[in-house]
C-alpha cells in the first residue's frame, strides 16, 4: 500500500487550489470576530447565516500596508469603521497553508455595498413596522396644547442637549417648562439597550410628563444606524406620549423619524417647536381675550340700550299698574264696608237670640240639676251600711277587713259580725259550706 505525508497532501491540495480556482473573488460575508494585531495587521473570522443558524465560517485576514489603506477608504466613505456585525463585499483570494491551513486574503472592499446593505436593512425593519401597523401609530396620538411636562432622551453632555435647553430656559417670552433628562448613548452599539432602557423608566411614569423628546448632535449616516433598529423604533411606535425628535442628521430620515409623531432637524428646532406652540397659544388668548372684552363692551351697550327702553316702558306701566290698583281698592273697600256691615247686623241678631236663650237656660238647668242632687241623695242613704243594719242585716270582719262574698275562713280563725246595736267576735268551730 502506498501513502504521502502530511505535508505532502497539503502541499497537493495547495498546488490543486491554485490551479482550480480563480487568483480572486468578490464575496458577500459577514464579520463575526475583528482583532488588530500590534503590527498592524488585521484577522477576521467571516460567516455567513441563515436566520441564526451559521451556514459558512472561514478565516481571513488583511496584511497591515493593506489594512491602512482599505480602513480608511471604507471609513472616508461610509463614515464607520469596520467591525463585528458589519456585512461586507470584499476582494479575496483563496490560500492554504501547509501549517495554518485555509484563510482568506482580503485585497480590496466595497463600501458602496455596506452602505446599499443598511438601506436594505432599514427597508425590512419599515416594512416590518408596516406589517405590524406600528408605522403611524404614535402619530395618532393628541398632541398637547401646550406641553411642559417633557421627557428627554440624550447624552447629558451632548452639545445638541446643552443648545436645545440654553433655547427653552432662555427664551424672550418667559415660558417656564419642567424638563428631565434621561441620559443615554445616542450612538454605537450600545445605543439601542440604553435607549430602550430611558424609554421603559419613562413609559412607567407617563403620567408626569406631556411630551417625548429624542435628541442628539450631529453626526455621519453610520453613527446613526442605531435608530434604524428594529426593536427601538417599535418601542418609540407604542410610546403612551407623543415623540418629537430632533436628532440632528444630514440624511432625510432615521425609522425613528418615521414612526415618530413629529421629526424636526435639530434639537434647537425641536426647542423653537415648543416655543413657537406656546406663542401660538398665547397669541389666540390674547386675541381671543380682546373678541371676548370687545363683545362684552357691544354686549353691555346693547343691554344698557335695553335697560334704558325697559325702564321708560316699567315707568309708564307702573303708573298705569297704579292708578288700576288704586281703583280696584276703592272698589274692595266699599265692599268690604258692606260685607262688615252685613256681618255686624247678623252678629247682632244672633246675639239677641242668645241672650234670650241665656236668660231662660239657667233656671232650667239649675231645677234639672236639684233633681238629679236629690236622686243621687237617696241613693247614697239606700247605700249607707247603717240603713243597712237598721234592715237585719250584718256585716262581718277578719283581721279588721271586710270578709267579701267568695272569700273562705277555716276553723280557728276569729272573726267580729256589727250588727245595729253591737260588735260581736267569733271563733270558727266549723265551716259548713252551702251546696
Amino acid at each position: 500500500m502506498s501513502y504521502i505525508t502530511l505535508f505532502q497532501l497539503n502541499t497537493l491540495i495547495q498546488s490543486t487550489l491554485e490551479q482550480q480556482l480563480q487568483p480572486f473573488y468578490w464575496a458577500v460575508a459577514e464579520i463575526s470576530e475583528l482583532r488588530v494585531a500590534p503590527k498592524g495587521h488585521c484577522y477576521l473570522e467571516l460567516v455567513e447565516k441563515d436566520g441564526e443558524h451559521l451556514t459558512a465560517k472561514i478565516r481571513a485576514n488583511i496584511w497591515a500596508y493593506d489594512y491602512r489603506n482599505l480602513s480608511n477608504f471604507f471609513h472616508n466613505v461610509t463614515g464607520k469603521k469596520l467591525q463585528p456585525g458589519m456585512k461586507i463585499l470584499a476582494k479575496v483570494k483563496v490560500e492554504f497553508h501547509e501549517v495554518f491551513g485555509m484563510s482568506l486574503h482580503i485585497r480590496d472592499l466595497d463600501p458602496n455595498f455596506t452602505l446599499g446593505e443598511r438601506a436594505r436593512q432599514r427597508q425590512l425593519v419599515v416594512e416590518r413596522l408596516t406589517r405590524e401597523d406600528l408605522l403611524g401609530r404614535n402619530k395618532q396620538l393628541a398632541l398637547p396644547l401646550v406641553p411642559q411636562r417633557i421627557a428627554v432622551i440624550s447624552a447629558e453632555t451632548a452639545a445638541g442637549y446643552g443648545d436645545f435647553m440654553h433655547q427653552l430656559v432662555q427664551n424672550q417670552w418667559g415660558y417656564h417648562f419642567q424638563v428631565k433628562l434621561f441620559k443615554s448613548v445616542m450612538q454605537g452599539t450600545e445605543a439601542v439597550s440604553s435607549i430602550n432602557s430611558s424609554l421603559e423608566k419613562i413609559y412607567q411614569q407617563a403620567d408626569e410628563f406631556d411630551l417625548l423628546v429624542i435628541i442628539r448632535g450631529g453626526g455621519s449616516q453610520v453613527d446613526l444606524d442605531c435608530f434604524d433598529h428594529y426593536e427601538l423604533t417599535a418601542m418609540v411606535a407604542r410610546s403612551p406620549l407623543p415623540v418629537v425628535t430632533g436628532i440632528g442628521h444630514e440624511r432625510d430620515q432615521t425609522v425613528l423619524d418615521l414612526v415618530a409623531h413629529t421629526r424636526l432637524k435639530t434639537p434647537t428646532a425641536v426647542a423653537e417647536f415648543l416655543l413657537s406652540g406656546m406663542n401660538a397659544v398665547e397669541h389666540e388668548l390674547n386675541e381671543l381675550s380682546q373678541r371676548l372684552r370687545r363683545a362684552a363692551l357691544l354686549q353691555l351697550q346693547t343691554q344698557d340700550h335695553a335697560l334704558t327702553k325697559l325702564k321708560g316702558n316699567l315707568e309708564h306701566k307702573s303708573l298705569a299698574l297704579i292708578q288700576k290698583m288704586d281703583h280696584r281698592q276703592d272698589l274692595l273697600q266699599q265692599k268690604l264696608v258692606a260685607a262688615i256691615r252685613g256681618v255686624i247686623q247678623h252678629a247682632n241678631h244672633e246675639l239677641n237670640s242668645i241672650e234670650g236663650v241665656l236668660k231662660s237656660q239657667p233656671l232650667r238647668l239649675l231645677k234639672q240639676e236639684h233633681q238629679l242632687l236629690a236622686a243621687l241623695e237617696d241613693k247614697i242613704k239606700l247605700a249607707d251600711p247603717r240603713h243597712i243594719l237598721k234592715r237585719g242585716f250584718t256585716i262581718t270582719y277578719r283581721e279588721g277587713k271586710v270578709l267579701k262574698p267568695g272569700e273562705e275562713v277555716v276553723p280557728g280563725e276569729e272573726i267580729e259580725t256589727r250588727t245595729q246595736t253591737a260588735l260581736i267576735k267569733s271563733k270558727v268551730l266549723q265551716v259548713n259550706r252551702n251546696e
